[in-house]
């Protein structure tokens, strides 16, 4: 018992001695004013004991106060740390004393880093913000791979101001982007691209076709895309956007419309090691917008419809007709394309309406993107390389592309005044059974007109009558369309070089000579093929060969492009009020 009351006894001394230790132990404060070098305060300021994980921001006069509460004070020495955007942030070390008011006052200096920041502008000279007399906007490359776009002009969209970019109406198609409004009533506005700092081809290529005209139009035609996708999106560094004549001044003519810079991803500093990233992506399609469509009239002509042949064998000629003025589709008894045929006779069938008959034949379409680099490097010399992939399967049916992109880059450091840089890029693009555009290659046009009551399962199952001839809703004006996809093959590839070279001399502290030279080159081939039976536009908007017996058609396309540029650059300081800056320089192009 004696034994319990002395254990007792000495815990109970032990808590009174805690309780007596703690009551004795009180908070602090921390307090004072942050303000510039010349003695502004300095509102919003943060001030932190990271430590403590405390902290507080300042007032309209730059006043703060931090409360330490009593349960962490240690007595020990902590760091406090002010700091403001646009400000190099400061620290101090103080002590922490139990019921003490510590006055800690802070006076920090413009950071001209965060102020200005330095951006590339034309013939891939870094200036900063400040000293820029042009329009410019750069996006950096975390801003153009937000949405994960394979396309490098559709990654822009909504990101720079003044700039109007209409994205491409097919998958792998080609972009549209005027610059601060059209210039040029010839229809081309397109800007120069300039990659690395040397001009690149964006050309939409493609066959010269009955209409005399390359590429895509309003009568037939096929859209290969830009070839300025043929860049990875995930290897650029920063794009930059000069906006009119004045901020292009420097590339001619061929920049009247503006430039648009991009300047790619090279290795950095590593303390030898190779970092590697991996991007990988997976993205659904669907059809943005449909036209609106009336669900009461059928196709035919002046409310008459009966099919007998889909080339004006019915009723008044009624199924040679492609619109819907027919009858109402009230359940009605017709004949249609797709009605049962018995003893050789086609028999009526209710005539209703197919409200998601065009919306039917769309895909979901799915994009598989991949990417990897490796970087690395030291003071001396860096390098980097990277891949990437992309598979698209269409909105349209039996439509494929694919995308194979690689990039090699590398800096050495000569000496204290030689550097030099090189890069190459290489990309294939391939595309089969791209969607055609216009009246007579599209297999799209027809649903402008297509009838209201035509069930497209139908024409998916069946694309032959036994007689051989084509199974269609309509046989005067439209080919079925899985038909045309199925039948119409199309296959093109595209492979392309950028290959940029350039040494920089740093005659003085404040002259530099440039030496570089690069080429782009690509090479395009395009296999069409059209069946017999095919439905084509001859002469004219309405002149239509139902008997085409077939054809095809090679496009073999060449484009290089060599230039070589010398270019002096200055920037001296002459005095605390006078800076002088000096560009002279010479290209040829080949």
């Amino acid at each position: 018992m004696l034994r319990l009351f002395k254990r007792i006894t000495s815990v109970t001394g032990a808590l009174a001695i805690v309780a007596s230790a703690a009551a004795a132990q009180q908070s602090a404060t921390i307090t004072g004013h942050v303000q510039t070098e010349s003695g502004g305060a300095l509102s919003a300021a943060s001030v932190s004991v990271t430590p403590l994980g405390l902290g507080a921001y300042t007032n309209d006069q730059g006043v703060y106060s931090i409360a330490i509460p009593a349960a962490q004070m240690t007595g020990q020495t902590v760091t406090l740390t002010a700091r403001r955007v646009g400000y190099a942030p400061r620290s101090y070390s103080v002590t922490l004393k139990s019921g003490s008011n510590v006055q800690q006052d802070f006076a920090l200096a413009v950071n001209a880093n965060q102020l200005t920041g330095v951006v590339i502008t034309a013939l891939g000279i870094e200036k900063p913000k400040s000293q820029l007399g042009t329009a410019q906007q750069q996006l950096s490359s975390e801003e153009l791979s937000r949405t994960q776009n394979t396309n490098v002009v559709s990654a822009m969209a909504g990101k720079v101001s003044g700039v109007q970019i209409s994205t491409p109406n097919t998958q792998g198609g080609s972009s549209r982007i005027v610059i601060r409004g059209a210039n040029s009533i010839g229809g081309n506005n397109m800007p120069l691209f300039v990659v690395d700092g040397i001009p690149v081809s964006n050309d939409n290529v493609g066959p010269t076709l009955s209409s005399g005209f390359h590429g895509a139009n309003a009568n037939n035609g096929y859209d290969f895309g830009s070839t300025i996708n043929d860049i990875n999106p995930d290897d650029i560094a920063t794009l930059s956007v000069l906006k009119g004549p004045n901020a292009a001044a420097l590339y001619g003519s061929r920049a009247a419309n503006g430039v648009v810079l991009i300047t790619t991803k090279r290795g950095a500093a590593s303390g030898g090691k190779v970092s590697t990233t991996i991007n990988s992506s997976f993205t659904f399609d669907r059809v943005g917008k449909l036209p609106t469509y009336q669900n009461k009239y059928g196709q035919g002509l002046l409310g008459e419809f009966s099919y007998v042949d889909g080339n004006y064998g019915g009723l008044d000629g009624s199924d040679g007709y492609d619109q819907s003025w027919g009858p109402l589709m009230d359940g009605r008894l017709i004949t249609q394309f797709d009605s049962p045929l018995v003893n050789g006779k086609l028999q009526a069938t209710p005539f209703i309406p197919h409200p998601d008959n065009v919306a039917s034949f769309f895909d979901v379409g799915k994009t598989f993107s991949n990417s990897i680099a490796f970087s690395g490097g030291n003071d001396a010399a860096d390098g980097r390389l990277s891949f990437g992939a992309d598979q698209t399967a269409g909105i349209i049916p039996n439509n494929k592309l694919q995308k194979f992109s690689g990039a090699l880059s590398g800096s050495l450091k000569v000496s204290s005044r030689l550097s030099t840089n090189a890069s190459v890029q290489y990309s294939r693009n391939s595309g089969y059974n791209r969607p055609g555009s216009g009246y007579s290659t599209s297999a799209l046009e027809q649903f402008i007109w297509f009838g209201r009551q035509v069930n497209v399962a139908g024409l998916k199952n069946k694309q032959y009558n036994a007689d051989g001839t084509l199974y269609n809703w309509n046989s005067s004006y439209h080919n079925n369309p899985y038909w045309v996809m199925d039948n119409n093959p199309e296959q093109d590839t595209r492979d392309r070089i950028i290959a940029i070279g350039a040494a920089t001399y740093k005659m003085t502290d404040w002259l530099n000579a440039t030496l570089r030279s690069g080429t782009d080159s690509y090479r395009q081939n395009i296999n069409q093929a059209w069946g017999a039976g095919n439905i084509v536009q001859t002469v004219g908007p309405f002149a239509i060969d139902p008997n085409y017996s077939g054809g095809f058609a090679f496009t073999h396309d060449l484009n290089n492009e060599n230039n070589t540029e010398l270019l002096f650059t200055a920037n001296k300081q002459v005095n605390s009020r006078l800076q002088f800056n000096a560009t002279l320089g010479a290209n040829r192009r080949y």
